[in-house]
């Protein structure tokens, strides 16, 4: 199956930025081949928050902001509206984090989720994928 457009996790956008091991690696190349083929690549509006206050315990203002615009620059912003909300809420999801990206992807008409945890999106009506598997089908 041929993945055109994405949204990726809030985990795998943090491997990437703070290079986690042993899962940076695969997150960074998610980014890269979004860059070289086909594929759009978007976070979550509600991502960008929650990665920035994670970063900035790290590192300074000023790489924090370097790091989201990086991010930023290298994907398309999923809409979180009161609708999303709204229907996060009614899904009753054990993770309500993962209900907001779920409904992001589907009101994105998204093709898949990258995560490292599917199973907080067990009863998605769209594949969620590995990392690994989501770069398989480029043959990395």
């Amino acid at each position: 199956m041929t993945f055109n457009k994405v949204l990726i996790d809030t985990n795998v956008c943090l491997d990437a930025a703070l290079y986690r091991k042993p899962f940076a690696s695969r997150a960074l190349k998610i980014f890269e081949v979004t860059e070289e083929k086909p594929v759009t690549l978007l976070i979550s509006a509600h991502t960008f928050d929650t990665i920035f206050y994670i970063l900035q315990r790290d590192f300074s203002i000023d790489k924090t902001y370097k790091l989201i615009k990086e991010l930023r620059s290298a994907s398309q912003v999923s809409l979180v509206n009161q609708p999303i909300i709204d229907e996060a809420i009614s899904l009753n999801w054990p993770d309500f984090e993962d209900a907001i990206h779920y409904l992001s992807a589907v009101h994105s008409k998204c093709d898949a989720i990258i995560t490292r945890d599917p199973s907080g999106f067990g009863e998605s009506s769209i594949p969620v994928l590995s990392p690994a598997e989501f770069l398989d089908q480029f043959g990395n």
